[in-house]
């Protein structure tokens, strides 16, 4: 009895022992499902958190303005936070995020002539896309070179020193944003004239004087100031433009689910 007795004690112990290990194990197995479901709901909120900054953008009618903000964004995001970035201390180079890709399309020569003044040739984006190119497209790159490219042909037209051509960026914009005054033609009526002539001299580091042939002589061919106003213009008609987001061709990245791609394409309106 007594040798019985001490079996079936053993025996509750080892029970109680196993239904204690059960316990645990169970609850662990508890904790690390709901800490894989913590995980897996923080991705996915950081995944949302991250494609709302570009969604806002996934729309008809984003201006040109507004690109310029989102090629500024993908690039620093692409050197900071993406596989290409160089930077030993920035994040992408442990994180292996897929870089994104900004395309920005006007499609064809037409819709390229309607950032131009009287629908002439393209002056300013067809000297930065170069040849017959209406596409532009940021992709693995680390630097918005699109702005880099607009602002290496503009930043001397917005320079404000005695010696500039112009009255610093509010002269070239002035210019810029009243370009049909200043382009007087040999029919052009007096009142014109002088209207053309004070917006010259209110903007331009020159002075216009003398007859109706001297004006006309000046405002269009000296120093070719007209030239560069019409490439302002551009520019100008450019931050004005809409695109519509091509939403069909935004891609997301299967593993991680972010925003890799985005594609947009001038709808020919303006502001």
């Amino acid at each position: 009895m007594e040798n019985a007795s001490k079996a079936l004690i053993i025996a509750g112990s080892i029970l109680i022992a196993l239904m204690i290990i059960g316990a645990v194990l169970l609850m662990f197995n508890s904790l690390s499902n709901y800490q894989n479901i913590q995980d897996k709901d923080t991705k996915e909120a950081q995944i949302v958190k991250f494609n709302n900054q570009y969604e806002t953008y996934n729309r008809d009618n984003v201006r040109g303005s507004d690109l310029y903000s989102l090629l500024n964004r993908v690039a620093d995001y692409n050197r900071r936070k993406s596989e290409v970035g160089v930077n030993n201390e920035d994040e992408g180079v442990d994180s292996q995020f897929q870089p994104m890709t900004i395309i920005v399309s006007f499609k064809d020569n037409n819709n390229l002539k309607k950032l131009t003044y009287n629908n002439k040739e393209s002056q300013l984006f067809k000297k930065i896309l170069g040849g017959s190119k209406y596409t532009f497209e940021i992709n693995k790159q680390t630097s918005n070179t699109f702005r880099d490219s607009i602002n290496a042909e503009i930043s001397e037209l917005e320079e404000d020193k005695p010696t500039s051509k112009f009255k610093g960026k509010s002269g070239i914009q002035n210019l810029a944003s009243g370009i049909s005054n200043l382009d007087i033609k040999s029919s052009s009526d007096e009142k014109a004239i002088l209207k053309a002539r004070d917006l010259y001299n209110n903007n331009v580091n020159l002075t216009v004087t003398g007859g109706k042939a001297t004006e006309n002589n000046i405002m269009r061919k000296k120093d070719d100031i007209f030239e560069d106003v019409e490439f302002y213009y551009e520019y100008i008609q450019f931050k004005r433009a809409y695109f519509d987001c091509k939403s069909e061709e935004v891609v997301y990245n299967r593993n991680t689910g972010r925003i890799t791609s985005m594609t947009f394409e001038f709808n020919g309106k303006f502001e």
